[in-house]
């Protein structure tokens, strides 16, 4: 399978996901009820890392816990636990899609080492990662046989958003109501799917030209989208390989804009929150330092050419996993307009960051 498989492969991921979640929520919340966890840490690298920041949102949302977020390196060195709670009551969760990154292994092995609960969310039970942690949770989104993980990002994110939302179930923080209300909206969410790739396939013939020949540039987002704006940059740039950044959209024009000139692309992930009635504001002053600038929405602002408005309506949580779409088909397509086989990994010789 090429990327934009494995792309348009995810809505029926998703699906699959979620009618199997009884298979991985259940273990897992039997664990923190067993064990009376309070204090959760989350850990990955890369894209898992990103979903990992994703995954606090939704602890913070729907559950008690109180949860930060470390890159493993991070956590094996440097991280101090909270002396507010008890070892025992204290989990750390990895996220490692192959199950084989040594360094979500070593953090393990130093969760195990500190005395606190380690649970491993992996597609390949039989990984090394599975060896160490203490509980193996299945992240059910298929074997990505190409270095370049799309299907992982999204079916990682769509779980953290189940997981959170049976724990707060089961504390009681979400009714029964509302934890119907919630699945039937993630399954119609999960439906807007298809027609939002099809918007952003029209979108990216129409600026093809305009988007292979981008020399560098910067995405923002807020909210949740922040977190986007992280995954599309890694996702257009492991690939692309033009250079690129990622901002929080108020943080943009905060010293990186003295870098912006007239070859600078923005791309503006304009999702539902508060930061949406500064839109016109930012692209005012943005107007004077560059023309390429594209906005990707699911809102009423104002529309240029060269914007993308997705009209599928989503709930706010599975609003990530609409968003990072463009930037994914944007990178594969992008790859085969100039000839780049994703598929393949491009040096000689492996990094030392997974175990093999």
């Amino acid at each position: 399978m090429k990327m934009i498989d494995y792309i348009y492969d995810q809505p029926n991921r998703l699906k699959k996901i979620l009618d199997s979640k009884d298979d991985f929520c259940i273990p897992l919340l039997n664990f923190i009820q067993k064990n009376g966890i309070k204090r959760v840490y989350l850990t990955g690298s890369g894209t898992s890392y990103h979903a990992a920041l994703l995954m606090k949102m939704y602890f913070d949302k729907y559950t008690d816990f109180e949860v930060s977020v470390s890159i493993p390196a991070f956590f094996s060195s440097y991280e101090i636990l909270s002396k507010q709670f008890k070892k025992d009551e204290t989990m750390l969760l990895a996220i490692s899609q192959s199950g084989t990154s040594l360094s979500s292994i070593n953090a393990v092995k130093k969760g195990n080492l500190l005395g606190i609960h380690t649970v491993a969310l992996t597609e390949e039970l039989t990984s090394l990662i599975t060896n160490e942690a203490k509980l193996s949770i299945h992240l059910n989104c298929g074997k990505e046989l190409i270095p370049i993980e799309t299907r992982g990002y999204t079916s990682t994110v769509f779980t953290s958003i189940l997981v959170a939302v049976e724990i707060g179930r089961q504390n009681g923080n979400i009714s029964e109501l509302e934890y119907k209300n919630i699945i039937n909206s993630l399954e119609n969410d999960i439906n807007q799917m298809e027609y939002a790739i099809q918007e952003i396939e029209e979108w990216y013939k129409i600026n093809k030209y305009k988007l292979i020949t981008m020399e560098k540039g910067a995405i923002a987002g807020y909210g949740f989208n922040y977190v986007t704006a992280l995954e599309g940059y890694l996702k257009l740039y492991e690939t692309f390989h033009k250079p690129l950044s990622a901002h929080e959209l108020e943080e943009l024009l905060h010293g990186y804009e003295m870098a912006f000139d007239s070859k600078q692309y923005i791309f503006i992930i304009a999702s539902e929150g508060e930061e949406i009635e500064s839109i016109d504001k930012f692209r005012s002053f943005l107007d004077e330092l560059t023309e390429h600038q594209f906005v990707i929405t699911n809102q009423k602002v104002n529309i240029r050419a060269k914007d993308l408005y997705l009209s599928p309506a989503v709930s706010k949580v599975f609003s990530p996993i609409l968003f990072i779409l463009p930037f994914q088909i944007m990178a594969a397509r992008n790859c085969e307009s100039i000839g780049y086989d994703t598929s393949v990994y491009p040096h000689k010789k492996r990094t030392f960051s997974h175990v093999r």
